[in-house]
């Protein structure tokens, strides 16, 4: 064997390897760092509920044979995600646990988002599991015939490359015909899964096809590819899967996923308000403790049972209510001074007041007066409202959610802002923010939060449109245009910027006093001698251009866009930049190209 030939294996494992760890979700592993945080099941509470899911994992096929997929559900709030973390813990203990895939849509990794690193992560998984001895062998293989094009390729090659065919191959070779241990698959928060928007090039708006595929199509693809995996006798798992009880979700379940599905609906038939009281008596000891208040006395009884009713069986509810009363670490300046309930039990009773008489007919009423009064604590609701609506936006052509650093480069005109707006919302996010976390979105405790403030008949008079939102976020980006400028890498401001774009042209009035107000030349000037030199990457002074110019009819520049752009193009060709004349400006827009090249 010649020296070359001897070296083959081990490039042919190891290039395979990188591409599948370069195309997985590590925060969507239910042990992942990013899930330090997330919720569990605490001790003696959800027990009959973890009994019924360990029941039907460990069940024999020969006894149970077509219910190889559970469905967990139950509204918003019921504690969906915090069985299955808990049960996900259990199953690595015994050796049960396959694989996990937690969904979540407002998390701080996109990669948990959409389905693009499914399929990878639970092969990834399968690979590690030191009870699928051999496995590892085959799907690495499987990767590395096409040269990992199997990531492009739909969501069943994928399954069928990655997971079903090293699995098969696999059993072949360690037939030994004993009856192999009951594994499972576990996915939580399916529902939270959304497309992937896929924009092509070619227009100078930027909106080229826009994919009209939407989340639900995406989510039945999941459901489909795992009905056809257990459909198929050789497939040794279970899958655990956790939604809402969302009408497209149901509907499958109802129909084509009828036979192979066990339903567990998180309903009053496993008696949430004994664990929820339990919740609150363990929460409400531990605060008393740290306060040294006798818990005899305080916060009584009665007091106890009247949350217990009114969260109706949502732990969210419950988790709310106590992350309210311990209240923020760093308290702001204007709850010290009186303006707003300071002490754990001025908090309790500013609750207590206004949980008034609800109607039955609506579930979540409870939680949406809840998020309404702890909106109400800030200094400014309206301000904190247009500050969260604006941390839920995306990008034109990107389908996440803006990090922390851009958008206090966009929405902070003045230092502290965000502490002042978002302070006091300490029970809904986490408002302390390390080095680390300031390049992810905000991690908000449970999406039930943002659908109260996306949703205008829950949230009442502070709702805001998405116009609204991307408006005022304008306005704050021209107003605090130059102050962050001398510490902020460019690529932040292309991307701040792309914000501006996404308003419609019969708004764009509305910031032109910011915009004209703004010195657009010292941004400039700026960015290209404190920051860059005159060579480097330039995209947010073009995207600016560009920004500047989307209000503007095609026969007629607006005002704001003739003196603003004037600014920039006279400071970039007193330098030497090479900048198209009116003539050359008018031509690249009557072919539909971009009127400034990068």
């Amino acid at each position: 064997m010649s020296p070359c030939s001897r070296r083959r294996p081990f490039a042919h494992t190891v290039a395979p390897h990188s591409d599948l760890r370069r195309n997985i979700a590590p925060g969507a592993i239910h042990d992942s760092n990013e899930r330090c945080d997330a919720p569990k099941c605490m001790k003696e509470t959800r027990v009959a509920v973890q009994e019924d899911i360990i029941s039907w994992i460990d069940a024999e096929d020969r006894y149970a044979p077509s219910k190889r997929i559970m469905w967990v559900t139950g509204p918003a709030g019921t504690g969906k995600t915090a069985i299955l973390g808990t049960i996900a813990d259990a199953c690595k203990e015994r050796g049960t646990l396959a694989a996990s895939f937690f969904f979540s849509a407002f998390s701080g990794s996109e990669s948990r988002r959409t389905k693009r690193y499914f399929v990878p992560t639970l092969a990834f998984q399968l690979m590690g599991h030191s009870g699928l001895t051999g496995t590892r062998g085959h799907i690495l293989s499987s990767v590395a015939q096409d040269d990992g094009i199997v990531f492009t390729k739909n969501l069943k090659e994928q399954f069928n490359a990655m997971v079903m065919s090293p699995l098969l191959s696999m059993a072949q070779e360690h037939d030994s015909g004993a009856k192999a241990t009951p594994r499972v698959i576990i996915i939580d928060g399916l529902d939270e899964c959304d497309f992937e928007q896929a924009v092509t090039a070619g227009s100078p708006n930027g909106m080229g096809y826009i994919s009209i595929r939407r989340k639900e199509d995406e989510q039945t693809e999941i459901l489909f590819l795992l009905l056809l995996a257990v459909s198929n006798p050789s497939f040794p798992f279970r899958i655990l899967i956790a939604s809402r009880p969302d009408m497209h979700i149901r509907d499958f379940f109802t129909t084509e996923g009828k036979l192979c599905t066990r339903e567990l609906f998180l309903d009053d038939k496993y008696h949430p308000s004994a664990d929820i009281a339990l919740f609150y008596d363990a929460k409400f000891s531990t605060i008393c403790r740290r306060l040294n208040i006798n818990p005899e006395e305080w916060p009584g009884k009665e007091v106890k049972r009247l949350l217990v009713r009114n969260a109706s069986g949502q732990f969210i509810y419950a988790a709310t209510v106590i992350r309210y009363v311990e209240g923020s670490p760093h308290p702001p300046q204007h709850q010290l001074q009186g303006g707003k309930p300071s002490t754990a039990h001025q908090r309790l009773q500013h609750i207590l007041a206004q949980q008034q008489v609800r109607s039955s007919h609506n579930p979540l009423e409870a939680l949406d007066e809840l998020y309404r009064l702890v909106l109400e604590t800030c200094p400014d609701p309206d301000f904190s409202m247009k500050w969260l609506r604006a941390s839920q936006q995306t990008l034109p052509d990107a389908d996440y959610f803006l990090p922390v650093k851009i958008l206090r480069l966009i929405l902070e005109v003045t230092p502290g802002e965000e502490q002042y707006t978002l302070g006091p919302l300490s029970s809904l996010l986490p408002t302390q923010i390390s080095e680390e976390n300031l390049h992810k979105p905000y991690k908000f405790y449970h999406k039930s939060f943002l659908d109260f403030i996306a949703d205008p008949a829950r949230c009442g008079q502070r709702f805001l449109t998405k116009e609204e939102v991307l408006v005022w976020a304008s306005q704050r980006l021209f107003q605090g245009l130059n102050r962050h400028i001398a510490c902020v890498p460019v690529a932040y401001y292309s991307k701040a910027i792309a914000i501006f774009t996404n308003i419609t042209r019969a708004s764009f009035p509305v910031v032109e006093p910011e915009i004209l107000a703004s010195d657009l030349k010292e941004w400039t000037t700026v960015l290209l001698y404190a920051r860059l030199t005159i060579w480097t990457d330039c995209s947010a002074i073009v995207q600016m251009l560009r920004a500047l110019h989307r209000g503007c009819s095609p026969y007629c520049c607006r005002r704001s866009c003739r003196i603003s752009s004037r600014k920039i193009v006279w400071l970039l060709r007193d330098l030497g930049w090479q900048i198209p004349y009116s003539l050359q400006i008018h031509r690249r827009e009557w072919k539909e190209e971009y009127r400034y090249l990068l």
